[in-house]
């Protein structure tokens, strides 16, 4: 009964091939928009301006606070579409 499924294994994965190299030739998603984003801190001072990349508004927020170290106030981040 080993036997049997030790047989298969080979057929298994070379039928398997072809898939495998059709995955790693898929192209490359497309870079996620950018965004320019303004803040300030919590003694209202304006932090310096930053580009990001993410999918959504909200993603760009938590990365500008994450950049920014956590010192901007989060209601006060303005991201913009960027060019």
């Amino acid at each position: 009964m080993r036997m049997k499924y030790l047989v298969g294994l080979p057929v298994a994965v070379i039928s398997m091939t072809p898939v495998v190299a059709s995955v790693a030739a898929a192209p490359a998603q497309a870079a996620a928009p950018t965004w320019t984003c303004n803040a300030q801190t919590w003694g209202g001072e304006t932090l310096p301006t930053l580009t990001v990349e993410a999918k959504k508004k909200r993603q760009a927020q938590g990365v500008a606070q994450t950049t920014w170290g956590g010192v901007a106030k989060f209601a006060t981040i303005d991201c913009k579409p960027g060019n």
